[in-house]
């Protein structure tokens, strides 16, 4: 046999074992995920993986409307809570790359709202979460406020004391990303344009990188394939209440679909959406004021160190997970938690390997979505 068919029979091996290897790791996957549909308090499950070559597999299973029966697909839009952030990090991030943002410069010198009370804050420290502006307080996550602006989201906590001075601490905060909404659009009209961060966002990041099933989360508009959510009370499933996502769309007011979800990952593994050295940037967590470092680059979550200190805690019953998060150490990644929904997003750099796992329910105990994504992420790399 001469070299030439030598060198085709090898390729044929090969993309005959990779088929293989990929029908087996959908067959697992594809179990798993119907035991995770069969919970009488999970109505629906959607999932996606994807490298730099596609999507290599996306699925829902069980119900997304489970009323009227109507099945999760892929195609389903589903609430992501707060992987919301990192939509919004590659938006206020291409603008950087366009001059029309300084990272480093006082949030009052583009709102000049922001109380001058308050020690000064950069936009650094508010992608990172060392900025000191609380999180959610009392029954402000259920809000059905209508807010018209993201300025006027803004005066739900803008008069409240700091909980640290800005740089000095880690505390995650949802407000602090309606803040860098504002900021956004006032830093594209200061450089001349007339956008706002819906426009930003449509014509930064869904249109570049054809996210075609993410939208922003409003409640009246008629929006095709959008997903019922539920909520569970001790061991019963109910309908969740009504919210408006209104105040919080930087930071977590997004419908998306995992397909989308793990798209938009896969973007930022090389240079081309984003640049090299901004990639690098939004993946290095600050230093805070006491030597430590932080846990957050620019709205992302960067390596397992956290999770796997916490499934520490019950190794007998984790040590499957941690091996997986050990065996993927350049990791980023993001979790939501929504009125009726829960999100897992994990990008393994090394790798260029994406998934994401959305559930239409919050307060469900059965089903972990971080466990599901990390067990995908393992079967697609075998």
């Amino acid at each position: 046999m001469n070299s030439v068919l030598k060198t085709a029979s090898f390729l044929a091996f090969v993309l005959l074992v990779t088929e293989v290897n990929a029908e087996s790791a959908i067959d697992t996957a594809s179990t798993l995920f119907e035991q995770a549909a069969s919970s009488p308090t999970v109505p629906g499950i959607s999932v996606a993986i994807a490298d730099e070559h596609g999507v290599l597999w996306a699925r829902g299973f069980g119900y997304s409307d489970l009323e009227n029966r109507v099945p999760m697909s892929e195609k389903t839009r589903l609430r992501i809570g707060s992987v919301a952030k990192v939509l919004t990090a590659a938006g206020l991030m291409r603008l950087y790359e366009q001059g029309k943002i300084d990272l480093q410069a006082d949030v009052r010198s583009l709102v000049p709202s922001w109380p001058v009370r308050h020690a000064t804050i950069n936009l650094a420290q508010l992608t990172s979460h060392t900025s000191g502006i609380r999180h959610y307080e009392g029954a402000e996550f259920m809000s059905n406020v209508v807010y018209e602006s993201g300025e006027q989201g803004l005066t739900i906590f803008k008069n409240d004391e700091l909980l640290f001075t800005p740089g000095s601490e880690l505390s995650y905060s949802t407000y602090a990303w309606t803040l860098i909404s504002v900021v956004m659009e006032k830093a594209e009209r200061q450089a001349g344009g007339q956008r706002d961060f819906r426009q930003i966002m449509q014509q930064e990041v869904f249109t570049p990188l054809g996210m075609t099933g993410t939208v922003f989360d409003d409640g009246a508009p008629l929006i095709e394939h959008r997903h019922r959510p539920y909520t569970v009370s001790g061991d019963t499933l109910h309908n969740a209440p009504a919210v408006n996502a209104s105040y919080k769309y930087a930071g977590g007011g997004f419908l998306s679909t995992p397909s989308d979800v793990v798209s938009f990952a896969v973007a930022h593994t090389d240079s081309g959406y984003l640049q090299a050295d901004t990639l690098k940037m939004m993946m290095t967590p600050p230093q805070l004021d006491d030597g430590t470092k932080g846990r957050y680059g620019i709205g992302w979550a960067v390596g397992f160190d956290n999770y796997i200190q916490r499934a520490s805690e019950n190794m007998e019953e984790n040590a499957e997970y941690i091996n997986i998060m050990q065996s993927h150490p350049n990791s980023v990644m993001h979790g939501g938690g929504s009125v009726g929904g829960i999100t897992m997003m994990i990008l393994c750099l090394e790798h260029k390997r994406a998934v994401a796992v959305v559930k239409n329910v919050d307060g469900d105990q059965s089903v972990n979505v971080m466990q599901l994504a990390l067990k995908t992420l393992d079967l697609f790399q075998q």
